[in-house]
């Protein structure tokens, strides 16, 4: 989000920060939008509520990074590389906390690592950044190590305070933690005028703000549950006119009471085999919805086959769409 020059040129003198700002590249080898996505923001609300960046609500109180999460477990496990934003010199670093959810593990076995896996970068004129949940044994660099920016740092992971795999990263200038987005401390509103610490090409591949993440579209032969989503483990390799259900599992982040939330399943004829609504009841972190009908007398058709997700939030439509094969 670039802002006219004199408002840029004002906000650095209203935070003490440098003229020449930290530029950042993103950090994660991944796609956003596609196989990875930011599920949450700095938090800019002061009291208990949550603001995020963008006044939004991808956020939850007190948080004070940005959080890229990948697809699933799966995705985890083959390897999704952490890279450094912007040249630098890693100060500290932490490997050996194991890859499990908080509400598995325990939040007192991750009281005083909250950040799990990781390493602090330290940057000119103040600037460090942190990253935190890196998959054990992944991290690639020692104290004292000179890295540049795109450089391989580790492996997003599932280590410290988390439930899911993702990257955390957070931004400091002289100590004070900023969102990279408006270079505004936390307490700022999420309003506040600035320039983006986010490099050109960053911005144009972490794209236009979205208030809800639709991350997993997936197909089952039968009955799964929402564990084996997120771990990756409910995908159904091949799908036959013999099997005997066809379950569609939709998962997301940030839906708030009232989305209105709709799944299809459309057979290589056109027809509609599965249609599920529903209004989300309650706000949700994370959320798992699963629509499907078991296997006709007749079988099912064989052919390409189409999911379709669509989330509605004050008559805007977020969807997406796959297509699946049921062999003969």
């Amino acid at each position: 989000m670039r802002r006219p020059a004199f408002l840029a040129a004002l906000l650095p003198l209203t935070l003490g920060l440098p003229a020449a700002a930290l530029e950042l590249d993103l950090p994660i080898a991944c796609t956003p939008g596609t196989d990875c996505w930011i599920v949450h923001y700095v938090d800019h609300d002061p009291g208990p509520g949550v603001a995020d960046s963008f006044c939004g609500p991808m956020s939850y109180d007190g948080h004070d990074g940005i959080d890229f999460a990948v697809r699933d477990g799966a995705a985890m496990r083959a390897g999704v590389e952490v890279l450094a934003a912007a040249d630098g010199v890693v100060a500290r670093v932490r490997d050996g906390v194991r890859d499990v959810a908080v509400e598995q593990g325990g939040k007192e076995q991750v009281a005083d690592i909250n950040c799990g896996n990781g390493m602090v970068v330290v940057h000119p004129d103040g600037w460090e950044t942190q990253y935190c949940h890196l998959r054990q044994g992944s991290v690639a660099v020692r104290p004292g190590d000179t890295v540049q920016a795109g450089q391989k740092l580790g492996l997003v992971g599932l280590s410290g305070m988390t439930s899911f795999p993702h990257l955390h990263l957070s931004v400091r200038k002289d100590g004070q933690k900023l969102d990279p987005f408006h270079a505004a401390l936390p307490e700022e509103a999420c309003t506040v005028t600035g320039t983006t610490l986010w490099s050109a090409d960053a911005t144009e591949r972490i794209g236009a703000y979205q208030p809800l993440a639709l991350s997993v579209l997936g197909i089952a032969d039968g009955p799964i549950t929402s564990e084996a989503v997120w771990d990756g483990r409910a995908e159904t390799a091949l799908l036959t006119a013999d099997s005997p259900a066809i379950v569609a599992f939709l998962g997301g982040y940030s839906l708030r009471r009232g989305d209105r939330i709709t799944i299809t399943l459309t057979d290589p004829g056109g027809g509609e085999v599965v249609r599920h609504e529903q209004d989300q009841a309650r706000d949700q972190a994370r959320t798992m919805i699963f629509a499907g009908r078991k296997r006709p007398p007749e079988g099912w058709p064989a052919g390409s086959w189409t999911a379709r997700a669509e989330v509605v939030r004050d008559g805007q439509p977020y969807r997406l769409e796959r297509r699946f094969a049921v062999a003969p």
